[in-house]
């Protein structure tokens, strides 16, 4: 089974889009899957309309009460995920504005099925491409993955700060209680960036998927505040690049552990 999380904010103009065309897609596969949408206390009816999909899609909405911001949707999100996952099933992050490419989930989804960790659809991989964003917001962007790069380099990755990603339920299980719940500290949109960076120090095995994103498909502007998120990468960078190693044994004994069942159900959730 494949568990998305979708943080969302104020996206009543998204989200039904997004949601019509996941189910398509997943018809099309045929793959189960489990929605969680986390509603960072939307002052619009983004919740009200991601529940009405639920007599088509198995959904779920996680709704804060005060805006919190999207490093916490996506804590609340994994929480929610690790508690129903199983051992064999696969996690997906995805942006709720639609810029994100439906159509290479199914590539994303092989490629875990292949044995790799963690996948990620990258617009700056071989075959990539970012289309109708403007220039400034476009170089800024590759600007800051070949800096992260620069310092944290990891074979075959072009893409850092991408939201899109799948990852194996298990592994990311494990790699939260190595690092003992902090695998994700940022505030902001450098949560994604700092994830990746500290999921490069553990025994896993990661890939890219070419990926289009297509601005053009987001209703309304994007919630990234750019010199706040540049803000964060460098304060992420001065933290990340001297940071003392992990223990290894704990990582060993930690990864060397079976496979967990989940705390919850799907049926005992719904």
């Amino acid at each position: 089974m494949v568990i998305f999380i979708v943080p969302a904010y104020n996206e009543e103009a998204n989200i039904g889009r997004l949601l019509t065309g996941m189910q398509a897609k997943l018809e099309a596969i045929r793959c189960p899957a489990h929605v969680i949408i986390v509603d960072d206390a939307s002052q619009d009816r983004t919740g009200e309309i991601a529940q009405s999909f639920a007599p088509r899609l198995s959904i779920e909405v996680v709704r804060n009460r005060v805006n919190r911001g999207v490093a916490e949707a996506f804590r609340a999100g994994f929480r929610r995920a690790l508690e129903v996952a199983g051992p064999e099933d696969v996690i997906v992050t995805k942006e709720a504005d639609n810029t994100s490419d439906l159509s290479v989930l199914e590539a994303m989804l092989a490629r875990t099925a292949e044995g790799y960790d963690f996948v990620l659809a990258s617009c700056f991989a071989p075959q990539g491409k970012v289309v109708n964003s403007t220039m400034d917001r476009h170089v800024l962007s590759w600007a800051a993955n070949w800096l992260l790069r620069t310092f944290f380099p990891i074979p075959g990755i072009h893409t850092y700060s991408s939201f899109y990603r799948a990852y194996r339920a298990e592994t990311l299980r494990r790699a939260f209680e190595v690092y003992e719940g902090k695998l994700l500290e940022c505030q902001g949109f450098g949560c994604m960036v700092e994830m990746l960076v500290k999921l490069r120090r553990l025994p896993v095995r990661m890939v890219e998927v070419p990926m289009v994103l297509q601005c053009d498909l987001r209703r309304g502007p994007s919630k990234m505040r750019r010199l706040r998120t540049i803000q964060e990468y460098l304060h992420l960078i001065r933290r990340e690049a001297f940071r003392s190693r992990l223990d290894p044994e704990r990582v060993r004994r930690v990864f060397e552990r079976p496979p967990q069942e989940p705390v919850v159900s799907l049926d005992e959730s719904r």
